[in-house]
């Protein structure tokens, strides 16, 4: 009997690991292979022999909201695809190489197009679907003014412009000098712009939702955006670009559009107070300190998550955030002064740390200093040295920050 019940828990157990380890590519429906994320689907593949073939809405159930990156790639049979609404991300090279594939619709809630996702498809190698325009036409030209020839803006070029439209996505364009995107554009796709040295300026449609990775990724002469508040975007969008490179830009290691902080970079990042959002792939610090000003955080905005900690507020997008992410989080209104490794509690390491940068005269990180500074009279010396050693060694009152008295306030004594 005994022997009986260890067979059927091992058979149990044996059916437990395989049903957690079974493989996303395991789920089909119809020709597509899927993948569940977060209760939503994600298309990976299709093997069926649609030519005219649309991409569902629901799967099981479930809202489908991307097509994964190589998703249809190299499919010669395909000849349109039409994406239901609901669908919101398009992956990178999800229909490169369907080379029969004439026509694609887009649904109005797609808000990323990844980077080659119709390349060398039959709609891309279409030359009348690009807007090859004239050469020679003053860059000064006031449209519609009567005053000069008149000519629609997307005519206007300085001095060349062709450009790919997939319904109201920009998918590609090359050009200089200065230009204005039309208005109904909703998306510009990843690497859109790409290596569009002697671009100028761009003005930006109010219609715009999103603007894709890298899309203007070495734009070197591109020195100033103009992007409305709505607009999602990414840091690495601007990678490369003028307004990047120019030193004057960035201030104590961050660079800012508005109240957004779309990079960051160095050990420690003081973002400033007044910072409502921190776009995607912002971030690439070990310290991140964020002000209460912060109410958005974009997913993936902190590119490093295994070895950062985030320095906030409680309650706050930061510390949701941090949760979340599984990132170390500190409240700046209740971490242990003196604990300037952060680990907890006060130890034989954070007097080794207080006492170099007595002893040293090191300028500290504004975290350490921030915990380091015992009696908060602005700099870290031998007094703080001494206090820390009362607390180590438990002659002091209390480890509350500031309670040098024992009454459980904030409240160092002044020397």
């Amino acid at each position: 009997m005994k022997k009986t019940i260890s067979i059927m828990l091992s058979i149990v157990m044996l059916l437990c690991v395989f049903s957690f380890n079974l493989p996303s590519f395991a789920l089909s429906y119809n020709g597509f292979s899927y993948e569940i994320q977060n209760e939503k689907v994600v298309i990976t593949g299709y093997t069926g022999s649609d030519k005219n073939l649309t991409i569902p809405a629901e799967i099981d159930g479930k809202s489908v909201i991307k097509i994964e990156d190589n998703a249809l790639k190299d499919n010669e049979n395909l000849t349109s695809v039409t994406i239901s609404e609901g669908v919101e991300d398009i992956g990178d090279s999800a229909f490169e190489n369907c080379t029969s594939l004439a026509t694609i619709t887009l649904p109005k809630t797609i808000t990323h197009i990844g980077k080659n996702a119709i390349f060398n498809t039959a709609y891309y190698n279409d030359k009348a679907n690009w807007k090859l325009k004239r050469e020679t036409v003053d860059t000064n030209i006031n449209i519609g003014s009567g005053t000069q020839e008149t000519i629609p803006w997307e005519d206007i070029v300085a001095p060349t412009l062709q450009y790919l439209y997939l319904g109201t996505a920009l998918i590609e364009c090359e050009y200089s000098g200065r230009y204005r995107i039309k208005q109904g554009t909703t998306v510009i796709a990843d690497y859109a712009f790409v290596a569009s040295t002697e671009a100028k300026s761009i003005e930006f449609p109010q219609s715009l939702l999103a603007i894709g990775k890298h899309a203007f990724d070495g734009c070197v002469s591109l020195e100033t955006f103009n992007i409305p508040e709505s607009v999602e975007i990414d840091a690495t969008l601007f990678y490369n670009t003028g307004f990047y490179n120019n030193a004057e830009n960035w201030e104590n290691n961050a660079l800012y559009l508005g109240t957004r902080l779309v990079s960051a970079k160095g050990k420690e990042i003081i973002i400033k107070d007044g910072t409502t959002q921190i776009v995607s792939s912002a971030v690439n610090c070990e310290n991140v300190v964020i002000p209460k000003s912060v109410t958005e955080i974009c997913e993936n905005a902190l590119l490093n998550t295994e070895n950062t900690t985030i320095f906030g507020y409680a309650d706050t997008c930061a510390e949701a955030y941090a949760i979340e992410n599984n990132i170390k989080f500190i409240d700046l209104e209740s971490f242990i002064k003196g604990d300037v490794n952060f680990n907890g509690e006060l130890d034989a390491e954070d007097y080794k740390i207080i006492c170099d940068i007595s002893t040293l005269q090191q300028m500290p990180s504004f975290t350490v200093a921030l915990a380091g500074d015992m009696n908060e009279d602005g700099a870290i010396d031998g007094l703080d040295v001494i206090i820390l050693d009362l607390f180590i060694n438990n002659i002091g009152p209390s480890t509350i920050k500031g309670d040098t008295d024992g009454n459980g306030k904030e409240q160092y004594a002044r020397h």
